[in-house]
Formats: C-alpha cells, structure tokens, sequence
C-alpha cells in the first residue's frame, strides 16, 4: 500500500509540474485566475502533506515495530 502512496504522489508532483509549465503565459490577474490559482496550490500541498505523514500509517506492522521497538 505504500507504494501505491509513493506512486501517486509522484504522479500529483508531475501533474502540477506540467500545470505550471501550462499557466506560464496565462495573465494572473484576468477574471480572478491568481485568487483560484492559489486556493488550488495551497489544497493541493495540504494534500500531499497529508498523504505524506500517513505512509507511516500503511507501512505493516512488522516494520512499524521495528522502528519502535518491542511493545512491551
């Protein structure tokens, strides 16, 4: 399941790579773009932050413990 996290978060960096290649010759402030434009990016780091503390969560629990130690 891990993987599966790593993947798509590779696949959301490319996504918004290729969003900011594509935004390059968009004027910012034509009919409120820039004001959207931020809301997006700040959701969309939101997310990935998220998703990136939560692959502790999907690690098995094997793993888990031995990054731990015994539970006692």
């Amino acid at each position: 399941m891990s993987q599966q996290l790593t993947t798509a978060l590779e696949c959301l960096d490319t996504a918004m790579k290729q969003l900011q290649r594509a935004t390059l010759d968009i004027p910012y402030r034509r009919e409120g773009f820039k004001a959207d434009h931020n809301t997006f990016v700040r959701s969309v780091a939101e997310l990935r932050t998220k998703l990136s503390y939560s692959r502790s969560q999907l690690e098995p629990a094997s793993v888990r413990r031995r990054r731990k130690g015994p539970r006692k």
